[in-house]
């Protein structure tokens, strides 16, 4: 057997090989980029309850199936409105929405080799109300190792939906904090103006019941 069989034998072998470790890319899916109702611990905003749209959002990419597993605008806005519904503040009605969302993607740093993958995905959320806005820039890690996939087109997925994942649930802890912290800042009255409150609720000074309404309303 010649030098040039061998050689077209060995190429064969090789463009094989790396099909098996590599394979097609496919998209990120939104279901398994969905943040679940058990991994959402948080103290729930009732400014936020059923009040929030996802607007728009962009910068996502499509996927080429010769290439790499990319983050698509629609399959990110699915998975940030399902997470949204499972935290308890999708709006029913987009249009009486109090609070509208754009979320921007910056960049998904994805690894090109390895046995492991850590992918970074950067995207910024716009949540929007009455001409006011608060941006909440997001950056988070996800982790794919070759136990959880022998290709690696398939293991980059993995990693990168569960970037997306992790950002998507670190936005909706960022804005609950903030907007939780908001309303009790918004609940909070002075001394003076819980004393009159409270006279007006129909308690006498000076008695307990009147002592624990003040203290309520202002501490």
């Amino acid at each position: 057997m010649n030098k040039s069989i061998l050689r077209k034998i060995f190429l064969v072998a090789f463009a094989s090989l790396f099909a098996i470790l590599t394979g097609c890319a496919t998209p990120a899916s939104h279901t398994a980029m969905t943040v679940n109702k058990e991994d959402i611990q948080l103290k729930q905003s009732t400014l936020l309850k059923g009040q929030m749209n996802v607007s728009s959002v962009a910068g996502g990419k499509e996927t080429n199936p010769l290439w790499t597993s990319q983050v698509d605008n629609q399959g990110f806005k699915t998975a940030l409105e399902q997470s949204l519904i499972l935290a308890g503040y999708k709006a029913q009605n987009p249009n009486t929405a109090k609070y509208q969302v754009d979320a921007l993607f910056q960049n998904v740093d994805q690894p090109m080799i390895g046995f492991s993958f850590d992918v970074k995905s950067t995207i910024i959320y716009v949540v929007k109300s009455d001409g006011n806005q608060k941006m909440f820039p997001i950056t988070a890690t996800g982790t794919a190792s070759a136990t959880e996939s022998f290709m690696g087109s398939e293991r980059l997925r993995i990693a990168t939906e569960k970037s997306i994942k992790e950002n998507i649930k670190q936005f909706i802890s960022d804005v609950s904090a903030f907007f939780a912290s908001n309303t009790a800042s918004e609940n909070n009255i002075s001394f003076d103006d819980a004393q009159k409150k409270c006279t007006e609720l129909g308690f006498q000074k000076g008695n307990e019941n009147y002592l624990n309404c003040v203290l309520k309303l202002s501490k």
